[in-house]
């Protein structure tokens, strides 16, 4: 080993905290690489984590027996530049991995994919630790305990910087391939760096253009034209705290339909000519409300989606909405690209369980409609979350809560224990289905729970609102598919609430019909 004083040793500490920080980087934007097309469940971070140590655990162990065998700072930030290499490859190959690990199912596709991807610059980058130790050893600086503590504290504070830096600043600010790209120049710099400073090779600063480059080149959203001629255009792929959002285009003739996607699920749709929704459970909202409290005059909306049913109660209805969600990016596209007005509505960018226990308003109408899809959101599913929602509901108010479910017995577990949950709050509650529920076939449906606290007196008037024609007899005949429903197995609660245990199966099927059903352009991208 060719020993080259201090200014090695503070380089070598520098190289340990940098690679703490990129382990970290990886593994939280694993989930957003992987998530829009898998879901970011349960499963998918069971895939990520174990990748991770366990491609961390080889690294070390095989990394220790190479600095055993040649203990060279050369050798070392070969390591590093290949790591960097390799988690360059990620944004080039990952639609190639994923379309085909989703062949797979979610759960085998999820691992193999975060595998593929993650495991070789994680190993890489385990390698790292072991190898500073040594170097770091060979100079005689202190016991081995000591350095070693030593070390793994830079590595440490590291992991800690990646981890709050990527969280709260890069996801969104720069978007996943872009960080993929940051890290991976971080990686190469690192070990271009030594080559330039010790070893007095400046030419070497060339190793860093490629990721350079890749991170300075435009972004083109893809478009593609089915075998119909349907063209299908991403208007919108952004990165936000709580998901991956984008903004879908299909134009055939005439016909322009437009979709809002929340780690590619469905949040609702228009038809742009017309402005109609094209989800219909927004119209099972709006007339369940209309049934339930024909004479409401004011509304919250829990979960905003692409903002159909605040400006439909507005429109048609003359309900003034108060709108809770979570996602400030969420409230964005639903202003510039589905004509909700943030400004008519008052719109409040929080958590909706806090909106609900800091509020004093009363409303006529609750909408919860916080399901992306993946996970229900437990903290506002439980009996602490309903007994606050019944403080904030006027005394003959409905709370309605959209539920996206199937048709199958094996999965009615959640839709009972929600169904029993809510019993403890509201004396009466009905559930009603789309029109799918009596199918025979496997279905993902929609839920409506609709509860009050007093005998409700259901409205059969029907409104003159607009809807999409295809929906017409569908909507007319809502109030007619009324289910029973069993008081469920759990009662859930802040301290005991396995929904997201209890739903996997049908969230799993839910995200795997949808992906399956769209263009792989668009849901990898």
């Amino acid at each position: 080993m060719k020993r080259t004083g201090a200014g090695a040793d503070k380089y070598l500490v520098f190289t340990t905290f940098i690679s703490g920080s990129i382990v970290m980087v990886i593994e939280l934007i694993g989930s957003r690489v992987i998530g829009p097309p898998f879901g970011v469940s349960l499963f998918v971070w069971t895939s990520l984590i174990t990748v991770t140590l366990v491609s961390l655990a080889l690294g070390y162990w095989i990394g220790g027996r190479i600095a055993d065998r040649k203990d060279s700072y050369a050798a070392l930030f070969s390591i590093i530049l290949i790591a960097g290499l390799f988690l360059l490859a990620v944004p080039l190959t990952k639609g190639f991995i994923i379309e085909r690990a989703l062949s797979l199912g979610l759960r085998a596709g999820s691992l193999l994919s975060s595998t593929v991807l993650f495991g070789p610059p994680l190993f890489f980058l385990g390698m790292v630790t072991p190898y500073t130790v040594k170097l770091y050893m060979g100079n005689e600086r202190g016991g081995v305990g000591k350095t070693v503590g030593w070390l793994y504290a830079i590595s440490t504070a590291g992991s800690f910087i990646g981890t709050v830096s990527t969280g709260f600043l890069l996801i969104p600010n720069l978007g996943v391939n872009n960080i993929i790209y940051l890290s991976s120049l971080a990686l190469i710099s690192l070990s271009a760096g030594y080559w330039i400073l010790f070893h007095k090779k400046p030419y070497l600063v060339i190793l860093a253009i490629v990721p350079v480059v890749l991170l300075l080149a435009p972004k083109e959203l893809p478009s593609i034209t089915r075998p119909d001629g349907t063209k299908v255009a991403l208007l919108v792929n952004e990165d936000s705290p709580y998901g991956q959002i984008k903004v879908v285009d299909y134009n055939f003739g005439d016909t322009r339909l437009r979709e809002f996607l929340l780690e590619n699920m469905i949040q609702g749709g228009i038809d742009v000519n017309s402005g109609l929704s094209i989800s219909k459970y927004t119209y099972y909202i709006e007339r369940l409300a209309h049934a339930y409290k024909s004479d409401a005059s004011r509304a919250l909306v829990i979960g905003l989606g692409s903002g159909i049913v605040p400006g439909r109660f507005d429109k048609y209805y003359n309900i003034k909405t108060d709108v809770v969600e979570i996602n400030p990016g969420v409230i964005e596209a639903a202003s510039k690209y589905f004509s909700y007005d943030a400004n008519l509505h008052p719109t409040f960018a929080e958590d909706g369980r806090y909106f609900l226990k800091s509020s004093d308003s009363l409303y006529d109408v609750i909408v919860l409609d916080a399901f992306s899809g993946d996970t229900p959101p437990s903290h506002l599913i439980s009996l602490e979350a309903f007994e606050f929602i019944g403080k904030r509901l006027a005394g003959d108010g409905v709370l309605l809560i959209n539920f996206v479910g199937t048709n199958q017995r094996e999965d009615a577990v959640v839709p009972e224990s929600l169904y029993r949950t809510l019993k403890e709050v509201f004396p009466y509650v009905d559930v009603f289905t789309s029109s799918e529920y009596d199918n025979s076939s496997p279905k993902v449906v929609n839920l409506i729970f609709a509860a009050t606290k007093k005998e409700p007196v259901i409205s059969e008037q029907q409104e003159d609102a607009p809807v999409y024609q295809v929906f017409k007899d569908d909507i007319d005949n809502l109030l007619n598919r009324k289910v029973n429903l069993a008081k469920g197995t759990f009662l859930f609660t802040d301290d005991f609430n396995p929904i997201d245990f209890l739903d996997l199966k049908a969230r799993e099927k839910f995200r795997y019909n949808i992906i399956r059903s769209s263009d792989s352009d668009i849901v990898i991208d």
